[in-house]
């Protein structure tokens, strides 16, 4: 959607009066509303005339509905963005906490920082094609940055270290792929301590279908498990460093 610069018009110096800084704020909502709602309505290829006809109103409160000279009532602009299968996204802004009061967990609306603005300025983009490109980016290098890690596992797993040979031991019943993957997320658990329990975790659940680990490990208990965890993450680290 094209976003007409109504902020520049906000922008402009008014008066210091509570009220006509709240009317100028009014104003700037119905502008952008009511721009945004004539815009949805050409793209579905509909009239004012038809639009009310699905509505089941005149044409003369469509036309209203799209007056930024008009007070909208918030049931009746919902209703005019259900027809065309719009949602209306609202957020409350207090301080640097954004607050979204709409009920859609699909859209996420976020308060985007003036440094942010900038760049996307800069690279002759809108700041939300920009966070989107962003968000691209860091997640196409984070799958590689995991493939690459994954790819270093597997081959460990593989090997004759006695480490290896003991989780291949205690997880032989899981593809060394799979395991190379859990042991990835395993690993990008933040605090140290939290790994080794993650990755001991992973070698006490797979073990014959939810069984007693004890009647079934060959006489280890956990903390013998825990001792597999700490210098198996030890390993890892050494190895992906």
């Amino acid at each position: 959607m094209t976003k007409h610069n109504f902020q520049a018009w906000l922008n402009q110096p008014l008066a210091d009066d509570p009220e006509v800084v709240l009317a100028g704020k009014l104003e700037y909502l119905r502008l952008y509303l009511t721009d945004a709602m004539r815009e949805i309505r050409s793209k579905a290829g509909l009239t004012q005339a038809q639009l009310a006809e699905k509505l089941g109103v005149q044409q003369a409160a469509v036309s209203k509905l799209e007056s930024a000279l008009k007070d909208h009532e918030l049931e009746s602009v919902v209703n005019y963005l259900y027809v065309l299968g719009a949602d209306l996204l609202v957020a409350v802004k207090h301080g640097e906490e954004v607050y979204q009061a709409s009920d859609n967990e699909e859209v996420l609306l976020v308060d985007v920082p003036v440094s942010v603005q900038q760049l996307a300025s800069t690279a002759g983009m809108s700041a939300r094609e920009y966070v989107h490109a962003a968000i691209e980016s860091y997640v196409e290098n984070n799958k590689q940055s995991s493939s690459s890690v994954i790819n270093l596992i597997i081959p460990f797993l593989e090997s004759d270290d006695l480490v290896a040979v003991k989780v291949r031991e205690v997880l032989k019943d899981k593809p060394l792929p799979e395991i190379a993957f859990q042991l990835e997320k395993c690993l990008n658990v933040s605090e140290e301590e939290d790994r080794i329990f993650a990755v001991k975790d992973l070698l006490l659940g797979t073990i014959a279908g939810g069984e007693s680990y004890r009647n079934i490990s060959n006489g280890h208990n956990e903390i013998d498990f825990l001792d597999l965890a700490e210098e198996l993450v030890d390993k890892l680290v050494i190895l992906i460093s």
